[in-house]
Formats: C-alpha cells, structure tokens, sequence
C-alpha cells in the first residue's frame, strides 16, 4: 500500500518567512518519520498549480502572517475542499486581526487589556493625531502600540511619555493600515498550547509555558534566540492560579472558533489576574518556540505534537476517501 501524501504549505511572502521555513522542515521530518508521503509546497502564485500537481490528501500549514495565517490560503482549500490543519477561515481572520479578536473576547466576558484602534484613514481623514492625549488619559500610561495583523511582535513599540506616542503609532502604521494602542500590563507573560477541540477530541491545554526575556518585550529577536529569552513548563504557578490560566485560555479558544491547535499569549498582573494579549492560530514550529516546549513539558515529543495537530485533517481525508 502506497504510503499516504501530504502536503506541507511553508514560506510565503510575509516577514515572517524564514520562520516558517524553519519550522516546515521540522514538520516535514515528522510527517515522512509517521510514513507520509510529503510534498512541500511554497506559499505563493503558484500553490494552487501545485496542490492540484501533488493531489494531497490534506495540507499541513505551517506559515505566519498574511495569506499563510489569516484565512486567506484557508479560504482557497476550503474552496479546493481539501482538508487542512489549523482553525478555519473564519477563526484565522479573527484570530490575526488582534483588533477585531479582543473585541470578541470582550463580548464573551473575557479578560483583555483595556485598548483603542486607529485605522490609517482616522488620520489622514478623520484628524485622529489630534485625541492622543485623550487616548493615554483613558488608557494610562505605560501603553503598547502594535500593528493589528501582524504577528511575532513585529512593529510593537513601548509608549511610557504623551510625546511618544505619535512617533509609535507612525511607525506601526509603516506595518499595517490598523494600529493597536493597549494598556501595559506589567506581570509574568506566559503562553498557553490548546490542542483539539473538535470531534472526539475535546480541547487540552499543554503545561503553561512563562516567559522570561531580557528585552523589554517578547520581541520577533526574543521569538527565536535563546541567548535572549528562557522558557519555563509547567510555569511555576498556584493551583488556583494555574486553573484561571487555563480555563481563561480554553474559553478564548473556544470564543474565537479555533480547532486542531493556537497558542495563547497573556499576561498575569500584579494581582494574578490573567489577562489575554492575543491568539496564534499557527504558533512557530522552530525549535525555541513555546509550542514544542510545552509539548515537551507535557511528555509529548514533537513528531507526537505534529501527529496531534494533523489528526483532525488526517481523518476527514481518511473518511473522504474511504
């Protein structure tokens, strides 16, 4: 019997590129270790000359960023109907647009960093420049300015002084059309892996993962250097405190529509109160991630990690073609 095929969707054109690659071959790895058939696939004008060329069973993605990420590249296959690992189009999107994501975790009663949103057009239109003042007085400073649709801290700038904030909010918008401005929550940042949650396979969240950098920030450097950061699992929490982490983190989850795995990133303040910064649909698979570290604080290799996250497209190919 031939050995079943797959296709892994990797690169792309977003900054985060090389990150995908990196992590695209760790997953090749595994899938032709589990017997796959893998045919990897670049993210581009080409992808769906060579899906149709290569005729996989189901896509494993491994892309961050627009058109790998945020539901753009789901979309296509869900059009194709071919299946594909990673939460659907739908949840991609919302998940991407850190904007749109905390106004529904608001809706669902769900802890979130105060926050206001300006567009590019607010400030070429509209005069937006002008209620800065009014927006650190309702925040309160320190804030965070962040691109809205981008991911592994790109763009993200510390705003402790009104004179600041223009500076930050200009150079975000050289990254996005939507710019973020989020209270600074000072606290322990810690990252929660949910695996699951669809079919027979309730959603589990992975040991929590705390974070300790020498930056100021969680920054795209900090992402992928050790020499920067540290990892910590099972982050070293009270009982009480663990479950609030986790059951915050679930019900995001489950708030945003996401399946097969996401990694949430929150903050735990002063008072040990967690407080959700946003939603990864497609946490990095490079070896510093803290995806793969919290599988291994679970006791799950990472060939065993890729063999969860592909069950669900793994089975709906399975029962397509039985």
């Amino acid at each position: 019997m031939s050995a079943r095929r797959v296709a892994v969707a990797r690169g792309g054109t977003s900054i985060e590129r090389e990150v995908s690659l990196r992590g695209a071959r760790r997953v090749t790895g595994a899938l032709r270790q589990a017997g796959y058939d893998v045919a990897e696939v670049e993210i581009d004008h080409t992808v769906l000359d060579h899906l149709r060329g290569t005729d996989p069973e189901f896509v494993f993605i491994v892309a961050h960023g627009r058109n790998g990420e945020d539901g753009s590249l789901q979309g296509l296959l869900e059009l194709l109907e071919l299946p594909y690992t990673g939460s659907d189009s739908l949840a991609s999107a919302l998940c991407m647009d850190k904007v749109l994501s905390k106004r529904l975790l608001q809706r669902a009663g769900l802890p979130t960093p105060p926050f206001h949103a300006f567009s590019r057009s607010t400030f070429q239109d509209l005069g937006a420049a002008t209620v800065f003042d009014d927006v650190l007085r309702r925040l309160q400073a320190p804030v965070v300015v962040k691109p809205a649709r981008l991911g592994s801290s790109f763009g993200i700038k510390f705003v402790s002084h009104p004179e600041q904030l223009r500076t930050a909010v200009l150079g975000s918008v050289a990254y996005d059309d939507e710019i973020l401005v989020e209270r600074h929550v000072a606290g322990r940042e810690l990252a929660v892996t949910v695996l699951g949650g669809t079919g027979a396979a309730p959603a589990r969240a992975l040991p929590i993962v705390e974070i300790f950098s020498t930056r100021e920030f969680y920054d795209y450097e900090a992402h992928y250097d050790f020499d920067v950061v540290t990892l910590d699992a099972p982050a070293s929490l009270p009982d009480a405190v663990r479950e609030s982490v986790e059951a915050v983190s679930l019900a995001a989850y489950e708030a945003l529509g996401c399946r097969d795995f996401a990694r949430v990133d929150l903050m735990l303040d002063a008072d040990e109160r967690p407080q959700i910064l946003e939603i990864n649909t497609i946490p990095g698979l490079t070896e510093t991630g803290p995806t793969p570290f919290a599988a291994d604080a679970a006791g799950l290799s990472f060939a065993e990690l890729v063999a969860a996250i592909a069950a669900r497209a793994a089975a709906v190919a399975a029962g397509a073609s039985g």
